[in-house]
């Protein structure tokens, strides 16, 4: 009984973890491809926002930057590599992860040329494959 009392008497701290969602930018031109993305990662428990071309995703970026951008080869505007180029020259920004998504064949071997894109992935993609390549780009530390 005396347990009992000392139990209800005595305040436990626990610790609490708080736990940030990781959030995604996704750009590309086409509105069924980028409501696909969205669906599937937030599925996954990632945030994700949107963004038609590199014009509107700089703007977005530099408003509330993401962990991740998975960024069309392809649209009108700005083209892609300028975008890349703006925020991997930017010190605040730098270590965004950037993965290309684009149905560019061959694109995975060009990324490797590209400084600040660290993947590709190709259209048409398998929800499974766009999760396995969005978690592997989330694990790649960047100084």
């Amino acid at each position: 009984m005396r347990h009992t009392q000392l139990f209800k008497t005595k305040i436990f701290k626990l610790p609490i973890l708080i736990l940030r969602m990781r959030k995604i930018l996704v750009v590309d031109d086409e509105t069924s491809v980028r409501q696909t993305e969205k669906i599937i990662l937030e599925s996954e428990g990632y945030e994700v926002s949107e963004a038609s071309d590199a014009d509107e995703a700089w703007l977005s970026v530099q408003k509330d930057a993401p962990d991740l951008i998975l960024l069309d080869i392809r649209m009108p505007g700005m083209p892609a590599i300028e975008l890349v180029k703006k925020i991997k020259s930017s010190p605040s920004l730098r270590k965004i992860r950037i993965v290309y998504v684009t149905a560019i064949v061959g694109t995975k071997e060009f990324t490797k040329k590209v400084e600040g894109v660290i993947d590709a992935l190709e259209k048409p993609f398998k929800n499974e494959d766009l999760i396995k390549t969005v978690k592997e780009a989330l694990s790649i530390e960047i100084i």
